[in-house]
């Protein structure tokens, strides 16, 4: 069911490119499913061992990206983004980068006294796992498929995107309020505070911003994971 309500969902975002290349748009359905659920698979069995960080899930995750790359070769390196930031993007790259993690380290500290101080463990995961899955599947290789549908004309923010980078947007938020307590659960929970919503929405900016002035989904990794970790680094600062 987790597969199903996931591809039903960006199929549904999709719809647009149906017309224009019907077999690509149902191959990013499928696909968005299918790491959807790769993702979520695995966390009751790796809670066995006392593990805190979704490490396999985002492994097989990362696994699928790469795979869909270099060996189905359905999407180019270039197109997905999974090459190095260009030359002249360093820097405002860089800064905006840095401005991202100081503002995710002072939220953590603010909130320090309210939340449980994460181990090495969790600190570890979140500089390594949540980037590198997340990115290398949404600004990587789902979009690298969807620039083929739709065309990258909207502005944003001094560079330009595309429907299915804004499409990847809005599913980078659902896909943290809707969630699955099993694989097999029918219906997913719903839970969207209004926090999390305007979080999630500048973060998912921030991220394809990243992946589309700079052309690499690395990145977009690299910033995902820093932000990440420097907010729960900030929970450790006395």
């Amino acid at each position: 069911m987790l597969f199903l309500f996931w591809a039903l969902v960006s199929l549904v975002l999709f719809a647009p490119g149906l017309k224009v290349a019907p077999r690509l748009v149902l191959l990013a359905a499928v696909l968005y499913g299918l790491n959807n659920f790769l993702v979520v698979a695995p966390t009751w069995w790796t809670r066995q061992f006392g593990l805190h960080g979704n490490w396999l899930g985002k492994l097989l995750a990362i696994s699928l990206s790469l795979a869909v790359v270099y060996r189905l070769h359905w999407v180019n390196p270039q197109a997905s983004g999974l090459q190095r930031p260009q030359p002249n993007s360093w820097r405002l790259v860089g800064l905006v980068a840095l401005v991202a993690t100081l503002v995710q380290l002072l939220g953590g500290y603010l909130v320090r006294q309210q939340v449980y101080p994460p181990g090495g463990e969790i600190l570890l995961y979140q500089l390594t796992m949540p980037g590198l899955a997340e990115e290398l599947f949404e600004r990587g290789v789902l979009l690298g498929l969807l620039n083929r549908v739709f065309p990258r004309t909207i502005p944003f923010f001094g560079t330009r995107t595309s429907w299915g980078g804004l499409a990847g947007i809005i599913l980078f938020v659902l896909s943290h309020g809707f969630s699955f307590a099993h694989p097999a659960t029918l219906l997913p929970t719903a839970a969207f505070p209004l926090g999390r919503i305007v979080d999630k929405l500048l973060f998912g900016t921030l991220f394809l911003w990243v992946r589309e002035r700079s052309g690499s989904a690395w990145a977009a990794a690299g910033t995902h994971n820093l932000t990440n970790f420097c907010l729960y680094l900030g929970q450790l600062l006395p």
